[in-house]
């Protein structure tokens, strides 16, 4: 059984997780009268790969990782977007929306007792403006601003266990993303929730401790193992 009461930190990926980063990006590309005729879906799941691309390139802070990703795969669709309209595209972030579950969640979770985190791959100012939608309070964030890099490179989780002074197996690690949380935190020997929204296939090559389709789900499951 996973508990959170079990670990010395549970933390948490943000976007895809606890903020809705695909109906944010979503209604800030509709926003765009640049992009009106372009299959929204199409770009929007073009530009998460170009993103990684751009994300390996250098370290950029993530507010340019948007404007070029969103830049170069709107060219990809026959659209020359401008520096203001990618602007605001990044700009948007802000005003991503938490899943409806997340909230609530957290606030029974804080009960436990465990420290909570997040390791984010934005920068600290966009973290802080989610974070206070959310209306829960975590111990540490951690984002690619700190650690001048993305993941899924290790360099989140080990700033976790440097200033936590916590071992990977003393980590409960909670998210939606397979590529960008759930590999490399099974890589360092965390246990893994993958809150798995969107119902995406189940790779081969990882296998998390946990699948959940939504953090309202992980808290049944919770209550449901060690209410009694």
């Amino acid at each position: 059984m996973i508990h959170p009461r079990d670990s010395s930190v549970v933390s948490f990926d943000c976007y895809g997780t606890l903020i809705d980063w695909q109906s944010g990006a979503r209604a800030a590309v509709r926003a765009l009268p640049e992009l009106a005729h372009v299959d929204v879906e199409a770009l929007i799941a073009r530009r998460l790969e170009v993103e990684l691309e751009v994300e390996h390139e250098r370290y950029r802070p993530y507010d340019q990782v948007l404007a070029i990703s969103i830049q170069r795969t709107a060219s990809e669709f026959g659209v020359d977007l401008s520096d203001a309209s990618a602007t605001a595209f990044a700009n948007s972030i802000g005003d991503w929306p938490a899943f409806q579950d997340a909230g609530g969640f957290l606030k029974r979770l804080a009960t436990v007792g465990a420290p909570l985190a997040i390791l984010s791959n934005v920068t600290r100012s966009s973290l802080a403006v989610s974070v206070r939608k959310l209306g829960a309070a975590f111990d540490q964030l951690i984002t690619a601003e700190d650690v001048r890099s993305y993941k899924p490179d290790h360099d989140h989780w080990r700033e976790l266990y440097r200033t936590r002074d916590v071992a990977a197996s003393q980590q409960l690690h909670i998210a939606g993303s397979i590529a960008h949380d759930i590999r490399p935190a099974a890589e360092l020997g965390a246990t893994t929730v993958w809150v798995r929204r969107f119902h995406e296939p189940i790779p081969d090559d990882v296998e998390p401790d946990l699948i959940v389709q939504s953090l309202a789900e992980l808290g049944d499951y919770w209550r449901l193992h060690y209410s009694r």
